[in-house]
């Protein structure tokens, strides 16, 4: 395909943006349109004035994922290491208080992106023209119409040469509607691939002061009992804002977001004492209700189940449809490096170097 060509991609995740970003910088003509009205698909980083910017989606990442930290220095992204110390404790029982415990030695270090992970997505971002993102657009149909794809959403119509969706699969083919109908094979395989963070609740607390590194205290914590699950420090890049972010209890999406943060603000008590209850902000994202990341599941889907399925490297619609995204990347399926290395695979197919 020629880059006079015009391309849609569907998501305006870190997939999706960065497959943009590649695009333009090799001057395609490229339209990115979102069905919500922020940035980020599963990334999401809330941030307040004076507030610790608190993660709610992907937050950390590894000396191994090469493609995200090549593309993170390409961008001059500063990361910063995850605090974590040798000293944890665990919660087991109810009956005795959170017991002590020494993590492995030589830990492989984590790491994170200065000001959120949201920072790469705005970046990518700033490569595009404001008329070449389109938010709060969610997409209702496409239709194949001769050698181009019209693309219908709530409020627009579009006409454009190929497109890629970087929608997690169940969520792309229960969503829009596909004339003609994509094969049997395709849609069977996509209700039985699991979304990554869909299963998830994510929260955050941010406070004025570290009260747990006064202490000396570590603030890797996991219990058995919940709330939580785990909960580690969240401070900022610069060292001058402070919180404490982890995982609840996925069985907990079905009680009032009033009770879940009652029920976390309890446990913290019990783990870090008085000091607990001073924060100035609660953040929470339960990924489950996100209409725009999943589609309830008809029975339970194991983590990653036909994630890099091999279908996801077909093309679709006469070769005017790519599914891209985390999911149907070869490695690291699901997480971060995997949609960076996915839009780096789909990039060299677009452009004849390889096939996706």
């Amino acid at each position: 395909m020629n880059n006079k060509h015009h391309i849609t991609i569907l998501g305006a995740g870190l997939c999706g943006m960065t497959l943009a970003y590649l695009l333009k910088q090799s001057n395609y003509q490229v339209t990115v349109i979102e069905a919500r009205e922020r940035l980020g698909g599963r990334i999401f980083t809330k941030k307040k004035q004076d507030q610790t910017p608190i993660d709610l989606g992907p937050a950390w990442l590894w000396n191994q994922n090469t493609a995200l930290l090549s593309l993170l220095e390409e961008l001059e992204i500063p990361i910063h290491q995850q605090l974590i110390t040798r000293n944890a404790f665990y919660e087991s029982i109810a009956s005795r208080p959170p017991q002590a415990f020494k993590l492995p030695e030589n830990q492989e270090p984590s790491y994170r992106i200065a000001g959120g992970t949201i920072t790469i997505v705005n970046k990518l971002a700033s490569f595009l023209h404001e008329t070449e993102l389109k938010l709060d657009e969610p997409v209702l149909k496409l239709e194949e119409l001769k050698d181009q794809i019209i693309i219908s959403t709530l409020t627009a119509s579009y006409t454009t040469d190929l497109v890629i969706s970087t929608l997690p699969p169940r969520l792309l083919v229960n969503s829009i509607e596909f004339s003609p109908n994509l094969p049997d094979s395709l849609i069977g395989i996509a209700n039985e691939t699991h979304t990554w963070m869909a299963d998830s609740i994510k929260f955050g607390l941010s406070y004025k002061e570290p009260f747990w590194k006064h202490k000396s205290r570590s603030a890797s914590f996991f219990s058995n009992l919940g709330p939580f699950t785990e909960i580690h420090d969240h401070t900022n890049y610069k060292e001058n804002k402070f919180a404490l972010a982890g995982f609840m209890n996925t069985a907990l999406c079905q009680e009032s977001a009033a009770y879940r943060k009652e029920k976390i603000v309890q446990q913290l008590e019990r783990f870090f004492g008085e000091e607990a209850l001073h924060f100035t902000s609660y953040e929470e994202q339960c990924w489950s209700y996100e209409k725009y990341t999943h589609v309830p599941y008809t029975r339970f889907l194991a983590a990653h189940k036909n994630n890099s399925h091999a279908i996801y490297n077909q093309k679709y619609m006469n070769n005017k449809l790519i599914i891209a995204g985390s999911e149907t990347a070869s490695q690291y399926a699901g997480y971060m490096e995997g949609a960076v290395r996915r839009a780096s695979s789909v990039f060299d197919c677009i452009t004849a170097k390889e096939h996706i």
